[in-house]
């Protein structure tokens, strides 16, 4: 038998546009001389997260005549079409168009999974386990594409592939983009026709990397967004956003904007200028001093009446001043004269700390670095300097600042207040991991060294944080009070987050003010 196995890039909501690319894709099984046509799960639909789309009557009925055409296919050729195209719950088999719904054993034939970056351990798990138990190869077939839930962007990454009658994967498709192979199946399960070789596993930040890249560039095409301008303050945030964004739509189309202030050193603007100059990107430096100080004095000239606060704005009030200036005012008037949009640089450690400014520096039409722990945002630009330099030393060197006030100097070796070795592990402990306060408190009580043994926290790094347990104790009773409260509120009023953990917040990591 000559299997024709199709890893379909599809799109959400459009079953005329999917099933002309069906067609092509069955019209080349046919050519191949392929006995059986596979295709994914919602290569109709193009997805299963369509809101309120998926209720309307007009467009169920065109994903009912649409599969109605698959099925007219398949007089030459069977054809095996996955289901949940919001009509179905199960998969069709068209027999040389006769339709029979296929049994169990053939279920994991076609899929359909949003990405994870543990998801190809959990297919592996599955399909290996699924082929020992029959003793016969098994074919998976996934979808590329993305979605979202409104709160959270997602790809669908393919990782189609191929295990034979021992469970040993034998091929992989590439993901992140469609792909098509004939594939000969003797009778005694022996398999033939695609590429020998092992197939190796993706390395984790490499996987990250494509991830961001795909899912970005295809929701601005979906966001009918051309360009995006980024904040470049010269740290590392702004800094792989950057580079992830000119990959993703060209580095033409990726406007990066220094907003100095007397507070930002000449080595970070001299970062943000090195990073314009090796990606290509336009640049252009716009001081936000006088239009700060402009606001600041208009206010103190203001006052209330029947209230006597003055209106001097100093402290904490001045450095979000600075961040809504550089986001709300700047960033987003020269988006709108650009005719682009812009993006939210913030990480997932800022996120679980609330260390970040509403509608300022959390601003964008999407957050693109939302899921990741500033630790491993660091290990990206390491990755994407592998092979030359893009993002620029000083920006990795730097102690991590936001550089609001004469406190986050980072020529002195000044900056954020999260200890990001260190914190990262704990935020991880409650996000990733669903740990409560009291388990962590618990943990810690057990001492230092199997308490950083438990995190994976170097020791004497701790050590230099916190003399005493009481002091590490209040220091996590801190931060937890912030992850539930004034940083809760926070990210319910983030741009979109684009998903790589499974516990991304919005729909992954559902919260309520409570």
């Amino acid at each position: 038998m000559k299997v024709y196995m199709v890893q379909l890039q599809v799109q959400a909501g459009k079953p005329e546009e999917n099933f002309e690319v069906v067609k092509a894709a069955v019209e080349r099984g046919k050519a191949a001389g392929a006995d059986v046509v596979l295709l994914p799960e919602c290569s109709i639909a193009g997805s299963c997260m369509l809101g309120s789309l998926g209720d309307e009557i007009e467009f169920l009925e065109h994903c009912a005549a649409c599969r109605d055409k698959v099925k007219e296919l398949s007089r030459e050729v069977d054809i095996l079409l996955g289901g949940s195209d919001t009509l179905t719950g199960g998969g069709q088999y068209f027999q040389k168009g006769e339709a029979a719904r296929w049994g169990h054993d053939f279920e994991v034939l076609s899929g359909y999974a949003t990405f994870v970056l543990d998801k190809s351990v959990a297919v592996q798990g599955a399909c290996a386990g699924h082929a020992k138990k029959l003793g016969q190869p098994v074919f998976y077939v996934d979808a590329v594409g993305t979605e979202n839930s409104g709160k959270n962007i997602y790809a669908m990454d393919g990782d189609s592939g191929i295990w034979d009658k021992e469970g040993n994967r034998v091929f992989a498709m590439p993901r992140f983009q469609a792909a098509e192979c004939l594939v000969t199946v003797a009778d005694d399960g022996t398999l033939s026709g695609f590429p020998q070789g092992t197939v190796a596993a993706q390395d984790r930040i490499a996987l990250i990397h494509d991830a961001l890249v795909f899912m970005i560039r295809e929701n601005l095409k979906k966001f009918h967004i051309p360009r995006m301008v980024i904040g470049a303050s010269g740290g590392i945030d702004s800094a792989v956003s950057a580079a992830l964004y000119a990959e993703a739509i060209g580095a033409k189309n990726v406007y990066l904007i220094n907003m100095p202030t007397r507070f930002n050193s000449a080595t970070t603007r001299g970062a943000a200028k090195a990073l314009a100059d090796n990606l290509g990107c336009p640049y252009m430096v716009a001081p936000i001093s006088d239009i700060v100080e402009s606001v600041c004095k208009t206010l103190e000239g203001c006052k209330f009446e029947r209230d006597d606060t003055p209106m001097k704005v100093e402290g904490i009030n001045h450095e979000n001043l600075q961040a809504r200036t550089r986001s709300a005012s700047v960033l987003l008037t020269i988006a709108s004269v650009l005719g682009a949009g812009i993006t939210c640089n913030g990480n997932k450690s800022e996120a679980t700390a609330g260390y970040c400014t509403l509608y300022g520096d959390s601003c964008g039409v999407m957050c693109a670095l939302g899921d990741l722990w500033k630790t491993d945002v660091y290990a990206l630009a390491r990755y994407i300097n592998r092979e030359k330099e893009v993002i620029p030393q000083a920006s990795i060197d730097i102690p991590a600042s936001a550089e609001l006030s004469d406190a986050m100097n980072v020529d002195e070796g000044k900056g954020d207040p999260i200890k990001y070795p260190y914190h990262d592990k704990l935020f991880a402990e409650w996000v990733d991991r669903g740990c409560s306060l009291e388990n962590t408190e618990a943990r810690l009580a057990a001492g230092f060294e199997k308490f950083c043994e438990d995190l994976g926290v170097d020791l004497g790094y701790f050590k230099s944080l916190f003399k005493t347990p009481e002091e590490a104790l209040q220091d996590m009773r801190a931060w937890h009070r912030r992850f539930r409260g004034i940083a809760l509120a926070k990210r319910i009023q983030f741009p979109p987050i684009l998903s790589l953990s499974g516990t991304a917040f919005g729909a992954e990591y559902p919260e309520s003010q409570v």
